[in-house]
């Protein structure tokens, strides 16, 4: 590869890389001497500032009044500006990395942001990926309108603006524990997590500690104590979030957050692609946010089993498909919004107890949105079979099963030509409950279909050799629970849950889980507990926080930072995919150099410590190893 490329591909990312020191971090903590530090430079900072608006602020601050943190983060952004380049008008921006373990809050200072820098974005095609950036002004602005442009590379080509999403990140009151942990907690914090077109849809009032949805004209409360809660109907009509970005108000001396999403399709031609977002505040100039997208020159694969490049990686969520009817309103726009966001094997949500015309209309709306069609997971026997306790399963029982695994059969057949689909039949059962269930496990095998049994260390050691799909209770880091599992030769796919489930509203900590993490250590399928559909109230639960990744609307959902983590995730192993097909088809050559550099990029991967690793350097590193081996192989 040309060096000018890999610098201008370096550069067009730089904006998104974390700094080092602040990697493992949540929130910058300013010990006080350093603070107070901050606190003596203003009156020279007042002195030094030129810039009419900001210098107003500036002074406005010169009272014992003003709390330390305002005065630190206004002396900070002084000297940014002071130190960098900088347009007329109050605003100023930070490119900060999208995905990232930092928590954006209105007073905290992006120690790891970029001043006015570019916003750096690199994909390959068929790929959404983010960027991210902080805004702060000097004026309460009431009125400010974002507009993304459209992107032109040096040959013409252009990346249309309807390609580019961009969203505000809204800070709002979940449990304490929501950053870390899905656990609940008895007392809210402010935690960044929506990603809205319309800020408004949530208001969040500081004073009580409160959220509000706005319903059409009214407001409902919705972070009532669980006592006191009134379950709130998210698919109210009215409920929902605009189409495009309104208008978004900014306090002066805060820093709101925004974050970017660029689509490359399969059609869209490689190259450098450069624009800007701007920002135009009523009655102040304009502040331009320059922007730089490089396509690269190949498609991303779905991902593929890290031990083996034939078999589909499975990417599928507990509890996924939505509960409505193939007729909402929100539907087909949540079943369009969990493919995009890289959930692979969803649905139909059928079975043997719906309606024929009902299950034909989950079907298309699965096939519709682009779910893989096979292998099929989430199919259940109807009904309980047997006893919950260890009791042997009776003639009639056996004689049940068969009927209604002959009955999924053909259901399978008439909908899908084939019956490489996953059949569960209970949950986390103990020991005496999952041997006596052996038959049953057999009888579905017997009519060409799948076991799946979700469960703990008895699952393995009592019927390891009868489950064909096993979500098993553990870490992603467990590389010896699905080794021994892929050992038996008998579960095709193999993956964790449960530790931890879903519901950290930590991006990066969700992206790392859900994506190299498990595929570095051998499993083969992502199919965690859960994706929740509410409540959009943190407090309505106890013993678990809601395991929510996307909120549910009357007209489909609203995103969050973690489910872009989950969409990246997924992602990661895309490229790691995508670096192995390269990888083998170098090591099968007869050329020397293609055969050192296909071994090289599997030793490397094999290198890696996927809970330590920095992920955006993986991808940055994989990224280059891919076009290396495509340069080798012409």
């Amino acid at each position: 590869m040309k060096r000018e490329v890999v610098r201008d591909l370096c550069m067009s990312v730089l904006a998104g890389l974390a700094s080092p020191l602040m990697l493992w971090a949540q929130t910058e903590v300013l010990p006080p001497e350093r603070i107070a530090d901050y606190q003596r430079h203003l009156s020279d900072i007042v002195q030094r500032t030129s810039e009419p608006l900001h210098k107003a602020y500036l002074q406005s601050l010169q009272n014992a009044d003003t709390p330390a943190i305002t005065v630190t983060n206004a002396v900070r952004v002084a000297q940014d500006i002071e130190a960098g380049k900088r347009g007329p008008g109050p605003i100023v921006h930070y490119a900060v990395p999208a995905i990232s373990d930092v928590m954006r809050l209105p007073d905290a200072y992006p120690v790891d942001g970029r001043f006015n820098a570019p916003l750096g974005i690199v994909l390959a095609r068929d790929e959404y990926e983010p960027a991210s950036f902080v805004l702060y002004s000097a004026a309460d602005l009431d009125q400010v309108t974002l507009t993304p442009g459209e992107l032109k590379n040096a040959a013409g080509d252009v990346l249309p603006a309807g390609q580019l999403d961009l969203k505000v990140v809204k800070v709002w009151y979940q449990g304490g524990n929501g950053w870390f942990s899905y656990f609940t907690d008895v007392g809210l914090e402010l935690v960044p997590e929506l990603l809205l077109k319309d800020e408004s849809l949530v208001r969040v009032d500081r004073q009580t500690g409160s959220n509000y949805a706005r319903v059409g004209e009214r407001e409902v409360w919705i972070s009532a104590p669980r006592v006191f809660d009134v379950a709130f109907d998210p698919y109210t009509p009215g409920f929902a979030d605009a189409e495009q970005l309104q208008p978004v108000r900014l306090n002066k001396g805060e820093f709101k957050q925004f974050f970017l999403t660029v689509h490359a399709t399969r059609d869209t031609k490689p190259g450098l692609y450069r624009g800007a977002i701007t920002a135009t505040p009523q009655g102040h100039p304009a502040h331009s946010l320059p922007v730089a997208v490089r396509v690269l020159p190949f498609e991303l694969p779905l991902p593929k089993s890290p031990a083996d490049l034939q078999q589909d990686y499975v990417v599928t969520l507990m509890t996924a498909w939505p509960k409505l009817s193939p007729d909402h309103p929100a539907f087909m726009p949540t079943l369009r919004n969990l493919r995009a966001h890289n959930l692979l094997h969803l649905g139909p949500g059928a079975g043997l107890t719906t309606p024929p015309d009902l299950a034909a209309k989950q079907v298309k709306a699965m096939k519709e949105a682009g779910f893989q069609t096979k292998p099929i997971i989430g199919g259940t026997m109807p009904g309980w079979i047997g006893t919950h306790d260890g009791k042997p399963l009776t003639f009639d029982d056996l004689m049940t099963a068969n009927r209604a695994a002959r009955d999924l059969r053909d259901f399978y057949m008439k909908h899908f030509g084939h019956t490489d689909a996953a059949i569960s039949h209970g949950d986390e059962q103990a020991s005496p409950w999952v041997v006596k269930t052996r038959p049953l496990w057999r009888i579905l095998n017997e009519h060409g279909l799948k076991t799946n049994l979700a469960g703990h260390e008895h699952v393995f050691t009592k019927a390891g050799y009868t489950m064909d799909v096993h979500p098993t209770a553990g870490m992603p880091s467990d590389a010896k629970s699905a080794r021994r599992w892929h050992d038996i030769g008998s579960a095709a796919y193999v993956s964790f849950y449960a530790s931890q489930h879903n519901g950290s509203e930590n991006p990066s900590f969700v992206r790392r889980q859900h994506g190299l993490l498990g595929y570095l250590s051998g499993f083969n399928m992502i199919n965690n507990y859960e994706f929740a559909y509410g409540p959009w109230n943190d407090r309505a639960v106890e013993l678990y926080k809601p395991m929510v990744l996307a909120y549910p609307t009357s007209a489909g959902l609203v995103d969050t930072l973690a489910w872009e983590g989950f969409r990246e995730g997924v992602d990661d192993m895309r490229y790691a995919t995508k670096l192995k097909q390269l990888a083998q088809e170098a090591i099968t050559s007869d050329n020397l150099d293609r055969i050192y550099a296909g071994r090289q990029a599997r030793q490397w991967l094999a290198s890696l410590d996927g809970e330590r690793v920095d992920l955006n350097a993986v991808r940055l590193e994989m990224i280059q190893k891919i076009l290396r081996l495509s340069e080798l192989s012409k």
